[in-house]
């Protein structure tokens, strides 16, 4: 057995994880992990990609028995650890979410994604000073990310820092005007601040948006 057939295996895995033939490629990542010359980066990387293409078919178990493999093969691997963060995220298991983003973090402080979902965990968990303060530190790193400012702005509403609210929320409608989340969720600040006009005009735009977006989705 030689390097080569290692090689062939990558390229053969790959080739069929492009074409979609994700049963055929999980077959080749399985063969490449019981070659007898296979390394522990190759392992690692191996187990992450079986981890992504068990998730696409639906077996979340699988996926999350490869992902902790792949962990343990390369303790640095901040991807394995969002994913299963994402996964116990999805099973609302917050806190398990949570030590497992804050693990991927370590690893990789610069992801704003993976601390925007953070932030998501500690307000699903009614932790919102613990995720107002995570969603600042994604802005932080993209002053452009609309999902964040959406988030700390619905944040702020809950503990009544309306001022914040209208304009974290303002600045995601700014950022994308389509948005009608946000404007609905503005004129719910605006309608317990008692801006009776300001409120009407934010829950009537959101229910325009959101009907247009339903018949779009009906044209596709």
């Amino acid at each position: 057995m030689s390097e080569n057939e290692i090689s062939d295996l990558i390229i053969k895995a790959y080739s069929n994880q492009k074409d979609g033939q994700l049963s055929l490629a999980i077959q080749s990542w399985n063969e490449l992990l019981n070659h007898p010359l296979v390394t522990q980066e190759l392992s690692a990387n191996a187990q992450l990609n079986l981890g992504n293409l068990h998730l696409q078919q639906g077996n979340n178990d699988l996926a999350y028995e490869s992902m902790a493999k792949a962990i343990k093969a390369n303790p640095n691997s901040s991807e394995a650890f969002f994913c299963l963060a994402y996964m116990e995220q999805e099973k609302e298991n917050f806190n398990e979410a949570i030590s497992f983003f804050e693990s991927a973090l370590k690893i990789k402080p610069e992801d704003a994604g993976a601390l925007n979902n953070l932030g998501n965990c500690y307000d699903r968990l009614n932790k919102s000073f613990d995720s107002i303060e995570i969603y600042s530190k994604a802005i932080a790193l993209d002053s452009e990310y609309i999902a964040a400012y959406y988030n700390r702005g619905n944040a702020y509403s809950k503990i009544a820092k309306d001022e914040l609210a209208l304009k974290d929320l303002t600045f995601a409608i700014d950022l994308d005007n389509n948005f009608y989340q946000a404007y609905y969720n503005r004129g719910s600040v605006y309608k317990r601040l008692g801006k009776s006009k300001l409120s009407e005009k934010d829950f009537a735009k959101a229910k325009k948006l959101a009907q247009e977006e339903i018949e779009q989705s009906k044209k596709q």
